[in-house]
């Protein structure tokens, strides 16, 4: 089983905290690890893969110490978010140079290379010199050679950076084929559409903190207390200061706004809203055209969450 499992787990580097007390269990799937630069994801996946042995705590990855189990190291896939390449190389020879350092044949090498990076859109430049490559060339060229082992779990660290539309595209495309299969894939970013489009499961990381961890609604859930926004919008848009008062007299709605043809309802009790406000329209006659809320984004978790007064 491929899973990997984080208990209490710190990393300090000198009087400077890395991330603090994580504990989580990340099963085979898309999951996304969220948070802006230096929230302390890099450092947490580099614990994952072994590179970094924690100050306190206890990693398990496939049932191991990824810290001293070499020989799972060759099924795990490793992005990093910075380039490592070997410039003077073609695609080709780069990718194929991995597999040789794992016991391949030069023959069986390249004919694995030519299949992974061909599968990535570079049949056509995998003989050119990575110096020339383009910014989503190089991303296609480092995820060719973290995938092309067939590797059981993928650690990708801001796999999506300086990626043009269609490459983003391609990318997810294989993230969701490798989840398929079973793999288990972590997705690092600080761009909440990427995995948003990827994920239902979220690792929410800040100031070295797991903030939340979950099924994104799960956490909302856990966050029901945390006001959230509701826009309602009435057919006649003339009912609007006609709801606006009827909702005040409500002890779960902290405050309502009309802008345009909407009213913007604010409530604290996003369940006891859903419930009551259908009661409420009927008993005073007011059609509803739409109701829609986007405090359920991961975009407004997220916001809540990092940048929220709760949590200064």
């Amino acid at each position: 089983m491929s899973e990997v499992i984080l208990e209490n787990v710190t990393k300090n580097y000198g009087k400077v905290q890395g991330i603090s007390d994580i504990s989580v269990e990340i099963k085979p799937g898309l999951t996304g690890i969220l948070g802006p630069n230096g929230a302390g994801k890099s450092t947490m996946m580099k614990i994952i893969l072994g590179l970094s042995r924690p100050s306190i705590g206890r990693v398990s990855v496939m049932g191991n110490n990824p810290f001293t189990s070499w020989e799972q190291r060759c099924k795990i896939g490793f992005v990093p978010e910075y380039d490592c390449f070997y410039e003077h190389m073609s695609g080709l020879d780069y990718v194929s140079y991995f597999l040789q350092m794992h016991n391949n044949s030069l023959e069986k090498s390249n004919e694995m290379a030519k299949k992974s990076l061909s599968e990535l859109g570079l049949e056509e430049a995998m003989d050119r010199k990575i110096r020339t490559y383009s910014r989503g060339m190089r991303q296609k060229t480092k995820i060719a050679r973290a995938s092309v082992f067939n590797p059981d779990i993928y650690v990708l660290d801001e796999p999506f950076q300086g990626a043009d539309p269609t490459t983003r595209h391609l990318l997810m495309m294989k993230m969701k084929e490798w989840a398929s299969e079973g793999k288990t894939i972590m997705i690092s970013s600080h761009i909440l559409h990427d995995i948003e489009n990827l994920t239902d499961q979220i690792i929410l990381i800040n100031n070295g903190r797991m903030l939340a961890s979950g099924n994104r609604h799960e956490i909302r859930n856990l966050m029901n207390n945390i006001p959230r926004q509701v826009h309602v919008t009435p057919i006649d848009n003339k009912n609007l200061r006609k709801l606006a008062k009827r909702m005040m007299d409500e002890s779960w709605v902290r405050a309502t706004r009309i802008d345009n043809d909407e009213l913007i309802i604010e409530t604290d009790s996003s369940e006891t809203f859903y419930l009551e406000l259908p009661r409420i329209v009927k008993k005073e006659k007011i059609k509803i055209k739409n109701i829609n809320s986007k405090d359920d984004s991961l975009d407004s978790l997220y916001t809540k969450l990092v940048g929220g007064a709760q949590w200064k």
